[in-house]
This record gives C-alpha cells, structure tokens and sequence, in this order.
C-alpha cells in the first residue's frame, strides 16, 4: 500500500529566514508535517509521500513533493527540510516537476490541479466518519495547515473523496499525520 497526504499551506513562496520559520508562514509547521509523514525512528516510509502547496507570497502556487521511496539527504529536523524547501522555491518554474534533490520535486501546480489528479481521496476533517473503521487501498489523505483548508478547496477535495476524522477535536496538522500513519499501520 502507498499513502500519499497533501498539505495545503499558507506557508510563503517568497525567500524566508532559516532562523524564523514561525514567521514565514509557518514553514515550521511545514516542516514538521513533513517529518510526520516521512520519517520513523531511524528510516524514512519508503511507502509515502507528502505534497506541500504553499498559498502565499508572491507567485503561489507552489507544490513541493516528497517521496519516501526516492528521498535522500535529508535529515528529519525542521532546519534541513526549510533548507529543502527554500532550494525548490529556487528551483521552481511553472507546473511541470522539476528535481531538487533525489526524492524532491517541485512545480507551480495548484491545490486543485494536485486533487485533481489524486486518486482515492479522504479529506480530514472534525466532522468526517471516523477513520478507524476503515482501511483505504492506496489512500490520498488531504489536510490544512494551521488556518485550515479554505472553503473552496475543501469543496473541490470533497467532490473527489469523502470526509474522514481522527475524532471530535482538532489536532495539529502534524500530529494528524503521525496518527494517520499509526492506524494505517496497524
């Protein structure tokens, strides 16, 4: 089974300070959705990938995406994944994937055209069915970042897919990734 999670950010697509990722539109909570994904102790889920699409700055959009099964250099803290990302704010130039490094792309795709061509599509959110009693084949699991996914990109995720909760509170995006990927693990 793959699993694939896509992120929309109103994280920044302009140059932003290594030493101040809460302020960059949290790339900090980028970065850590990142590590939630991808990594468990000592390895990286060779099985997963997660798509970024970052909202603002000056030209958004911008999808980053990281693919476990290709991924090297890079280690699980937030500074080397910032470093990751500012090379593809760099590197990006209009919607085809660009390299950046092995197992990183990047491309001026939009949220709606990553949707668009993702298969099996569950949206988190507080009011899905709850995602414990189910277990998807080749899952794409769409989310928001701290602020939330903005009404009309929930509506165009929730015309490919359904809703599906972790329950009635709401977690952090980045702990929403990690217990994602426990339950399907299990």
């Amino acid at each position: 089974m793959t699993r694939t999670f896509i992120l929309y950010s109103y994280g920044t697509t302009d140059d932003f300070n290594l030493d101040r990722l809460f302020e960059s539109g949290r790339i900090d909570l980028v970065c850590r959705c990142v590590i939630g994904a991808l990594w468990i102790s000592n390895d990286v889920r060779r099985d997963t990938q997660i798509i970024i699409v970052l909202n603002t700055g000056r030209r958004p959009p911008v999808s980053i995406k990281f693919d476990g099964n290709k991924i090297l250099g890079i280690e699980a803290s937030e500074l080397s994944i910032a470093q990751v990302i500012k090379k593809a704010l760099s590197v990006v130039k209009d919607k085809e994937w660009a390299n950046v490094q092995s197992g990183v792309s990047v491309s001026r795709r939009s949220f709606q055209e990553i949707v668009k061509d993702a298969k099996n599509v569950y949206v988190l959110d507080a009011k899905g069915k709850h995602i414990s009693n189910f277990k998807p084949e080749n899952p794409t699991f769409v989310l928001g970042d701290n602020v939330g996914l903005p009404k009309n990109e929930m509506s165009f995720a929730l015309r490919k897919g359904e809703k599906v909760s972790l329950g009635n509170k709401v977690y952090l995006a980045s702990s929403v990734v990690s217990v994602v990927n426990w339950i399907l693990d299990q």
